[in-house]
């Protein structure tokens, strides 16, 4: 019946679609039922219907327009989509509905040398806006650790990361705001404007944000940086809350302070197959000018027993910023959860934390950017293997952590599917009746991306979602972590401990690819076909459907030979996978079973040499 269904609305839609790009095979839109997150596919489409009705890539406001007057209309879900580069469920769909796949609608429009602004649509990759405004003598304020995401998805799902202890959050440098509401209105904000913290991590619950002018800098002179050994955790984020709290700090201007532990340090070693770094708590600290470096010099200088890496080591690190999953590759499987924390309560929590992996027999690292002088953004990756039994442990080991973090006043960040249980932590009843009464305004079919972030809706009835109501699973949860190390004991004794990898063949291969989106902002021939299953990502599930067995077609494996061998994904892989050799490996596969599609690697080929956008990104690059 649900098949009749789409194909009954796909037929519809395309009556009035126009140019409207729309994607509508099965294969093709199994790529987006998922996002980041390693959750297996069978927990998500148990609790939801995850595969999108179809999915359209418009190249302009007026047909954003047409595809919500369609879904009112129909009183069909629309799903905005990034580079679904976050992991907690933002972008998956909950009851099917339209997925807005915003990634081609990326044009740089303006960068403004005198206002020091760059206006960009939706789709932006952050990364070339830092590239296309360098050339002005500009470079972006705060920015993700995940620099190949959209703009708008990062608006809508975060706003904290890299600089941001200089600049703070990222709605800080917002000027300006484009938004089209669920029902149709378009509308320009600025921060004058009330309205416009409704657009700003909430996920895009109210509208779709469409065209952001963000405040940009002046590109710095240098980069300076400093790696700082501590003994342990309580001496670190005793130098961290010095810093931030000295009469100094107001003198010198640090743009990062990043905590990481010692089993992040050791990780890294292990990615590395070398001993750079010691197995130790350690702090990053990084300015941009010799100014404001000469003056942190002094200030540790005036601190005894400060322990400092090299600075080939400090450098390296920072130039890693980038690349924060890259111990992926030894998991196969990674799981996090992300907190904004007090800092005086990161060092209880973090000794709680790591108490908690061991009894599950994980190793639970810490990653912490230092916010301000009063708050800290903690993430908990640990390392797992999503092809075993024990997985579904490792994920409740997720909800746990966050539960714990906010036992200590934390909030989560951001809320999706996994935290929508923890709303109560992140807005108050009174800021969650505004939020629901401005829902009600500007969606009343409630079609922007329903059945999460205020509530989860599922299937059966709605059953299977009473285990996420927030009262229902913070006793849960608080039981649970009362009786971890019971819980612990027994887990350890059934399944052992997770071990790390040494190496990946290629079966491992596709389970440590990240899902994260950094090959599509890279890839040519994404630019020309707008297809993700043309890219690293989408060639890695396929690779990971043959090895399972899965039935593919003869159309969706011709994809994989859609490719320029250009070694941009590979240069800008996550966990550093050998993603040539893959190519290389998969190609001999399809090309022994299914032939080798010649007639559409010469038409793709044309296509590229046509490619307006595809000359732009060679001349971008440089």
């Amino acid at each position: 019946m649900g098949d009749v269904y789409n194909m009954n609305i796909i037929e519809e839609f395309r009556t009035i679609a126009g140019d409207i790009k729309i994607i509508d095979k099965p294969e093709e839109k199994e790529m987006y039922s998922h996002d980041i997150g390693d959750v297996p596919s069978f927990m998500t489409k148990l609790l939801f219907k995850t595969q999108p009705s179809f999915v359209v890539q418009p190249k302009n406001v007026a047909e954003i327009k047409k595809v919500l007057a369609f879904a009112n209309e129909k009183n069909i879900p629309v799903i905005p989509r990034g580079a679904a580069s976050w992991g907690f469920g933002g972008v998956i769909p909950t009851k099917a509905g339209i997925v807005v796949d915003l990634s081609p609608f990326r044009k740089i429009i303006e960068i403004n040398p005198e206002q020091k602004t760059a206006r960009v649509e939706a789709g932006a990759r952050w990364s070339d806006i830092d590239i296309v405004a360098k050339k002005q003598g500009l470079s972006l304020m705060t920015y993700p650790s995940s620099k190949f995401s959209t703009v708008a998805g990062w608006i809508a799902t975060g706003g904290y990361s890299i600089n941001s202890f200089r600049y703070g959050h990222l709605s800080k440098q917002i000027q300006s705001m484009t938004v089209v509401t669920a029902s149709g209105e378009s509308k320009t904000l600025t921060p004058a404007d009330q309205e416009i913290a409704y657009y700003i991590s909430t996920e895009g619950v109210f509208g779709i944000i469409v065209e952001v002018t963000l405040t940009l800098r002046p590109t710095p002179p240098a980069s300076f940086s400093h790696l700082l050994y501590f003994g342990n955790a309580y001496a670190a984020f005793d130098f961290i809350d010095r810093f931030v709290n000295s009469k100094e700090k107001a003198s010198i201007s640090v743009n990062v302070i990043r905590f990481l532990d010692e089993n992040h340090m050791n990780d890294t070693n292990e990615v590395m197959h070398d001993n750079i770094f010691k197995k130790s708590p350690a702090v990053l600290v990084e300015l941009s000018s010799a100014d404001d470096d000469q003056k942190f010099v002094t200030f540790l200088s005036q601190m005894a027993g400060i322990d400092e890496a090299p600075g080939y080591a400090a450098s390296y690190l920072w130039n890693e910023r980038l690349f924060g999953v890259k111990a992926k590759r030894l998991g196969p499987s990674i799981l996090t959860s992300e907190t904004i924390i007090p800092i005086q309560k990161v060092t209880a929590f973090i000794e709680k934390a790591q108490k908690m992996g061991t009894a599950f027999g994980v190793e639970v690292c810490i990653d912490s950017y230092i916010l301000d002088e009063k708050h800290a953004l903690v993430m908990t990756p640990y390392l797992c293997d999503s092809r075993k039994l024990k997985y579904y442990l490792n994920m409740a080991l997720v909800p746990m952590l966050t539960q714990t973090a906010l036992n200590m006043g934390a909030e989560p960040y951001g809320l999706g599917i996994w935290n929508a249980s923890f709303i109560n932590h992140l807005y108050s009843k009174g800021q969650q009746r505004e939020l629901r009464a401005y829902k009600a305004k500007v969606d009343p079919n409630n079609i922007m991306n329903p059945g999460k972030f205020f509530a989860i809706k599922s299937k059966f009835f709605n059953i299977p979602a009473q285990i996420f109501r927030p009262a229902f699973l913070g006793i849960s949860l608080q039981v649970m972590i009362f009786l971890t190390p019971v819980i612990g004991r027994v887990v350890r004794m059934i399944f052992g401990k997770d071990r790390k990898l040494d190496s990946l063949d290629i079966e491992l291969s596709t389970h440590a690819c990240v899902k994260c989106g950094n090959c599509i902002a890279v890839c040519p021939a994404y630019l020309v076909t707008g297809d993700e299953a043309v890219t690293a990502k989408g060639k890695v599930a396929l690779a990971k459907k043959l090895l399972e067995g899965k039935n593919v077609t003869p159309e969706e494996t011709a994809k994989a030979f859609m490719c320029m061998h250009c070694k941009g994904c590979e240069e800008i892989c996550q966990t550093n996978l050998e993603l040539m050799t893959l190519w290389d490996a998969l190609e001999k596969r399809i090309e022994g079973t299914f032939g080798r599609p010649d007639a559409q690697i010469a038409d793709f080929l044309k296509k590229v040499d046509q490619s307006k956008e595809y000359w732009e990104m060679v001349d971008r690059k440089g």
